[in-house]
C-alpha cells in the first residue's frame, strides 16, 4: 500500500496476521476483518471454503487483479486473494492496480 497509489495520504491499516486463509475469509465473512488480502499466489484447496463461506456472506471475492476465483485447473494456484465487502474490495482493487 505505497502512499503514492493513495491521494491524500494511505487510511488507517491495523494489519493482524492469521497464518490461514481459511481462517481469514471466515473473518471478513464474520465482519471482524475489514477486508482480507494476500498478493501471494495461493494453492486452490487452500482458500476454496473460505471464498465460499465469505461469497455467501455478502464480501466480493476475487485474485488480485479483480478477476473471479475458478477452480479445478491443471496449475492449482491463483493470483493472490482480496475478499471484502463490495466498497472496501473496489478501493483496494483501485488502488492495487
Amino acid at each position: 500500500l505505497a502512499s503514492a497509489r493513495w491521494p491524500g495520504g494511505v487510511p488507517p491499516v491495523k494489519r493482524q496476521f492469521r497464518p490461514s486463509l481459511a481462517y481469514r475469509l471466515s473473518l471478513v465473512a464474520e465482519g471482524r476483518f475489514d477486508a482480507m488480502l494476500t498478493l501471494r499466489d495461493t494453492w486452490e484447496w487452500d482458500v476454496a471454503a473460505g471464498s465460499l463461506i465469505a461469497g455467501e456472506a455478502g464480501a466480493t471475492v476475487t485474485d488480485q487483479h479483480g478477476k473471479p476465483l475458478a477452480f479445478n485447473h491443471e496449475q492449482p494456484k491463483l493470483p493472490g486473494l482480496l475478499a471484502a465487502p463490495e466498497a472496501i474490495h473496489s478501493a483496494l482493487l483501485r488502488h492495487l492496480t
